[in-house]
């Protein structure tokens, strides 16, 4: 039988019918190892990323100890006063005791004298608590120039001794009296181990003569870090006449030095602009320009020392300001901002000014040459009643209510002013915050 031959273009034709019967035959083995290989990246990149997450937040302390970041806010906690409580316009009012009741009386207790082995087991005791306080106080020089130190005399004299108060995370923060050295380029820190690093002024305060010094965390050797310890800041409100106290820093013209005492007087308030500060004095004798700390015997930090409290023939006694009024003024310094400033010095209207007519506030005394307080026209002899509609009964709720302002804040002050008749009228200022200069 003759074999038909299929023309050419029926050929092509049944190919283009049947083309989509076709099927490509893959290669499996390939297909395997291409899975294998995407299983085996996902696995090391699960592995690199767990690796990773755990490296971090290991780190994450040291880089952001070295490499810097936004400074934590500080925040130092207040005290309430010994026998007052806070009234709503911000001052003080006194407890009033229950005459009613009638405590027992007690027995008087038998006195006997210390002997020689109590006494010295109480300056052993007084010691340690010296010790321990030592790793937060520094000595802070300041130099016209850089890694240039004079002899060790002159560079005694123009150094301070200061404490450390915070640790914002990036800086570590010093409370110290302003530097001697004025035309001073830059500030040196010494901790008590003996290392020496770089500061700058955060802040600074003329109406306290104080400042805050900040030194950065990342050039601090670790070993030194070990040695550092932020000071207990304690309340000063609670401080009595006899109280047991420990001054540390350089109350004899040099550094590192401590010695005991005993509180001398009774509390003692200053006035100084826009407030009143408890000053506190002891028997301890010590060297006009001496600069310190005042410590309880908990060494809880109760006053910096300041010899300019005291009468220029009688600064050999150690003194200083009251810690418990100005942590208001430290917590300002410590986060670099200025402290309010208006410019009066006051006094409380007492009950026997207002018997004779005078309304209740703060009596100004004297208001300060250049001051906001003299811009708005307030003068010696006025008494402020109110600040932007807060009443004002005295001087401490007065300096409460400026602390909360800021600088360029303008606020309005209502106060009465003697009239040519001897009566008191009603007058207001408008009145712009400033920052002592």
């Amino acid at each position: 039988m003759e074999e038909r031959k299929v023309p050419e273009e029926e050929q092509k034709d049944s190919e283009e019918e049947y083309s989509f019967l076709q099927e490509v035959i893959k290669d499996e083995t390939g297909g395997k190892k291409l899975r294998s290989r995407i299983l085996h990246m996902i696995a090391l990149g699960s592995v690199f990323g767990v690796v990773t997450c755990f490296s971090f937040s290991v780190s994450k302390p040291w880089i952001e100890n070295k490499l810097g970041g936004d400074p934590e806010q500080v925040t130092i906690p207040k005290d309430e006063e010994e026998d007052g409580e806070e009234n709503a316009e911000g001052g003080t009012e006194a407890v009033k005791e229950d005459s009613s009741a009638q405590p027992d009386t007690p027995e008087p207790e038998e006195k006997t004298a210390p002997d020689s082995e109590s006494y010295r087991q109480m300056l052993q005791s007084l010691k340690e608590v010296a010790k321990d306080s030592a790793d937060s106080i520094v000595e802070i020089t300041g130099l016209e120039e850089k890694d240039v130190w004079e002899d060790e005399l002159r560079s005694s004299r123009q150094s301070i001794s200061g404490v450390i108060v915070a640790d914002n995370g990036q800086e570590l923060l010093i409370l110290g009296k302003i530097c001697p050295v004025k035309n001073a380029k830059h500030i040196r820190v010494t901790f008590f181990g003996g290392d020496s690093y770089d500061a700058t002024v955060k802040a600074s305060d003329r109406n306290l003569g104080l400042s805050v010094y900040a030194v950065a965390r990342s050039g601090i050797s670790e070993e030194m870090w070990t040695k550092i310890d932020t000071a207990a800041l304690g309340n000063s409100n609670l401080v009595n006449i006899g109280d047991t106290v420990i001054v540390y820093g350089k109350p004899f013209g040099y550094s590192n030095a401590y010695t005991y005492g005993v509180i001398s007087t009774e509390r003692a308030n200053i006035n100084l602009s826009d407030g009143q500060y408890e000053a506190v004095y002891t028997d301890i004798s010590g060297t006009d320009g001496a600069s310190g700390v005042l410590m309880n015997i908990r060494g809880e930090v109760i006053a910096i020392v300041d010899q300019t409290l005291l009468e220029e023939d009688s600064r050999s006694q150690i003194a200083g300001y009251g810690i418990s009024d100005i942590k208001d003024v430290i917590e300002l310094l410590s986060n670099g901002q200025s402290v309010p400033y208006i410019g009066i010095r006051g006094m409380d209207v007492t009950e026997d000014m207002e018997s004779q007519g005078l309304p209740k506030g703060v009596y100004v005394k004297t208001v300060e040459t250049d001051s906001p307080a003299m811009a708005a026209g307030i003068q010696n002899g006025d008494i402020i009643t109110a600040v932007d509609d807060a009443e004002i009964v005295d001087i401490a709720g007065y300096h409460k209510l400026l602390m909360r302002k800021s600088q360029g804040n303008r606020i309005v002050f209502k106060g009465c002013r003697q009239g040519t008749g001897g009566e008191y009228v009603d007058i207001n200022f408008s009145v712009t915050v400033g920052t002592k200069k």
